[in-house]
Formats: structure tokens, C-alpha cells, sequence
């Protein structure tokens, strides 16, 4: 009986000091941005820098869209990201006229802080208003979240909606994830940053398109086909076979989104543009 005892108290203590150190670390684990800054000369893309103050300085890249009917893309990058790191991607999107606006993170290379959710999904909304100021209307905005930006920009569209709504390889939730890891934890009591993209995207009726690689072992395919199924809004799915967690652009992806982009954004003789729903 000792001896069960000894084994119980010792269990109860390991599982403690699990719990302990995943609460108090647990921002270190979800947000791990680059040590340096890139600016976007340095990075073969031709948009400027701004920096605006938010609760700290936050600093974005802005190229303005071709003409007064092209739509801006506000791209929001994964954790382990920052602003340069999906250049190629802005060079494709500028190529064709649109807008890009690399959305800065609090505490990620070119800004000050501390990344948390709340901190990066007001300063975010305040980058959506700043597009704002620049005349550039609601029926002009679309976003484009890729890894835990997807979930930036479902927090971002329960506030803001998008007129189009992209993810690439997003999860339903931070706190599914987390409970996918390391299932044994009371995650919904311990975890600060949820993301609940599944609950956010429950006010916003408008055109999501899906994309996923089915051999992402970051984000697994599964965690994306979660939160399109719960999606009762119009929607898309474009699955990538081999695909891992930050190549589909190259595999396809940019066809699907700048053939969507074109079909809801075309030359119009007048100012008004309709995005087509999508289908299964």
C-alpha cells in the first residue's frame, strides 16, 4: 500500500510539473518568431514599410493595389514566420494587380511586444482600419491566412469580415491542437491563446476557400477538414496530395487563388463587384 501510494504521489507531481511548465511557457511554444528583420528591398519585393504605434510600434508592408478596383490582399503569416517570409507569394499577388498588405505581428521581427492573441488581433484591426483611411472599401478586402494566420484571420473577420475569406492550412482551433498533442491536460482551463477559428467564423457569411497538403505534419489535414465542415457558409476545398505545411503556393495554390481573385475581381465598367459563391 506504500508503495502505491509513493507511486500515485509521484504520478500526481509529475503531472504538476507537466501542467505547470506548459502553462508558463506556453506563449514561448505557440509564437517562436525569427531572430532578424528583412526589409523588403532585401527581399525582392517592392512595397514599403509603415510603421504605426499601436500599444507598441507594429510595422507592415503596404503595396497599393493597381487601380481603384482591385481588391488588397491582407496576407497574415504562421508562428515561426514574419512579414518577408511569403515574398514570393506577395510577387505573384502584385504581378496581377492587386494590393498586399503583409500584416505585422506584436513582438515579431520589425515590431516591439509581446505576442499574445488579443495583442495581435487589435493590432491587425488596426491595420484593416488603416486600409481604411486609405480609401479602400470593405468590398475591397480580402484575407489570406496561412498556419496559425488563419487563425488571426478568422479572430480578424469576426470583427472586420473579409469579402473573401482564404486559409491555407489553418486548424480549428489552437485549443483542438493542443488537445490533439498532448491530450491529458485540462487545456480549455489552462490555455490563454485558443484561437477558436470555429467560433469566430460562426458570424461571417461570406466565401472561404480551403487549401490543405495532405502530408502536413504540422497542422494535420484533419484539424483543416474540422473547421470546413463546420463552415455553414459558401466555400471551397482544394486539397494538395504530398503537400506539406508551407509549399502549396508552388503546388497549385496560386492558381487557385489568382483564378478566384480574377473571377470575383474582373474589369467592371462600373464600381460595383459581386464575389461568386463557392461550391463543393
Amino acid at each position: 500500500m506504500k508503495r502505491l501510494k509513493i507511486i500515485v504521489f509521484g504520478g500526481a507531481l509529475a503531472y504538476l510539473a507537466v501542467a505547470s511548465f506548459l502553462y508558463f511557457t506556453q506563449r514561448q511554444i505557440l509564437y517562436f518568431p525569427p531572430k532578424i528583420y528583412v526589409a523588403p528591398q532585401a527581399a525582392g519585393v517592392d512595397m514599403e514599410e509603415v510603421t504605426v504605434k499601436v500599444e507598441t510600434d507594429i510595422t507592415f508592408w503596404y503595396r497599393a493595389p493597381q487601380n481603384e478596383r482591385a481588391p488588397v490582399i491582407m496576407f497574415f503569416h504562421g508562428n515561426g514566420s514574419a512579414l518577408y517570409s511569403n515574398s514570393h507569394i506577395f510577387k505573384d499577388l502584385i504581378a496581377d494587380g492587386y494590393g498586399v498588405l503583409s500584416v505585422g505581428y506584436v513582438g515579431y521581427p520589425g515590431s516591439d511586444g509581446k505576442p499574445t492573441q488579443n495583442r495581435i488581433v487589435q493590432a491587425a484591426k488596426f491595420q484593416r482600419e488603416w486600409l481604411a483611411g486609405k480609401g479602400i472599401s470593405d468590398g475591397r478586402i480580402v484575407y489570406f491566412g496561412t498556419s496559425i494566420g488563419s487563425g488571426v484571420a478568422a479572430q480578424l473577420t469576426a470583427l472586420k469580415p473579409p469579402v473573401l475569406l482564404i486559409m491555407d492550412a489553418p486548424f480549428n482551433s489552437t485549443l483542438d491542437m493542443a488537445k490533439m498533442r498532448v491530450p491529458f491536460l485540462p487545456h480549455s482551463i489552462l490555455m490563454k491563446d485558443q484561437f477558436r477559428s470555429d467560433v469566430a467564423l460562426k458570424t461571417y457569411n461570406g466565401p472561404m476557400i480551403w487549401m490543405h497538403g495532405t502530408a502536413d505534419r504540422i497542422v494535420p489535414i484533419s484539424q483543416g477538414q474540422k473547421l470546413y465542415d463546420g463552415y455553414d457558409g459558401p466555400k471551397s476545398s482544394h486539397i494538395f496530395e504530398g503537400g506539406h505545411h508551407s509549399n502549396l503556393w508552388g503546388l497549385g495554390a496560386s492558381d487557385v487563388v489568382l483564378s478566384r481573385l480574377r473571377e470575383a475581381f474582373p474589369s467592371l465598367p462600373n464600381d460595383e463587384v459581386e464575389i461568386k459563391n463557392g461550391k463543393d
